[in-house]
């Protein structure tokens, strides 16, 4: 079975072998647009052939990052000369976290049984958005919406001429909401893309991670599917803190929750532990200090 799939005329996937994450790759006159690139070495070698067979100048190539984590940010050594494009805040995430990146990226390339190039070093992008804006990329239109929650500065780029949603890591058919802030964060981001659902022609949906979802409903139901994890879990939590329930011991409880990945092979476990954990601060945080304590 082939890495690469074409899921809508135009719209070419590239599914790695590394928890099965998506590259996305668009080609027109010349040009293409590659979003999120990775995140093997091989796989990038892949890649970079097939940008080269249909867009041989670099500087006719654009390299686009939903957000700046470790398996997606990698690929810029392979594309010299091309144009780079992410959120405004992406390089100060990038710099904070260049160490986790470095050391996350070496563990995972060696445990797939393939070596590192070069060390990652931070970049900044030569392009930037913030918010609900339209780019244009060469020949392509590109429509940015903020989505943080995943990561301060998470990007959904809507390609209106291919009815495409590419989510980053939201919307995933294997993972749950992946929290980094309160859970209401992560809600604010899902309702920001409900709006685009029920706007657009959304024809496909392709998340950073797992199988892509073809047509509205589909991809309209993982978004009410993660809307409704994320408000059992906050409800879950709310109880728990209402009954004096310590961190771990509300761990415990939720432990019983049902969500996607729950002791899959590409197990969701501790995420949803974390995701827990991220519940309960938000309400130690907006707690008064006496309750605290």
């Amino acid at each position: 079975m082939t890495a690469w799939s074409e899921p809508a005329p135009g719209v070419r996937v590239r599914t790695s072998r590394c928890y099965a994450m998506n590259s996305v790759m668009l080609a027109a006159d010349g040009h293409a647009l590659v979003i999120d690139a990775g995140v093997l070495p091989s796989e990038m070698d892949d890649i970079a052939t097939a940008v080269a067979a249909l867009a041989p100048r670099f500087e006719n190539v654009a390299l686009a990052f939903t957000h700046p984590h470790w398996d997606h940010v990698l690929a810029l050594p392979w594309f010299p000369g091309a144009t780079t494009f992410a959120h405004a805040g992406f390089f100060d995430e990038l710099e904070r976290d260049e160490l986790k990146i470095a050391g996350d990226a070496d563990q995972w390339i060696r445990t797939c049984g393939e070596s590192p190039p070069q060390r990652f070093r931070p970049f900044k992008p030569a392009l930037t958005a913030r918010g609900t804006a339209l780019l244009r990329l060469g020949p392509f239109d590109v429509v940015t919406y903020d989505t943080p929650g995943h990561s301060g500065s998470h990007l959904a780029l809507w390609l209106p001429a291919y009815g495409t949603l590419v989510a980053g890591d939201l919307l995933s058919d294997i993972e749950i909401p992946w929290l980094d802030a309160a859970p209401w964060v992560y809600r604010a981001s899902l309702k920001a893309l409900h709006w685009l659902f029920e706007q657009e022609d959304v024809r496909l949906l392709v998340p950073g991670h797992g199988p892509v979802a073809h047509g509205r409903v589909n991809g309209y139901r993982r978004l009410l599917r993660d809307m409704d994890y994320l408000l059992h879990l906050e409800h879950g939590v709310s109880e728990a803190w209402k009954r004096g329930w310590s961190l771990e011991e509300t761990r415990a409880d939720l432990a019983r929750m049902d969500y996607v990945g729950k002791d899959a092979t590409y197990a969701m476990n501790d995420v949803h532990a974390e995701n827990v954990r991220f519940a309960w601060q938000a309400l130690a945080d907006s707690a008064t200090p006496g309750r605290i304590g």
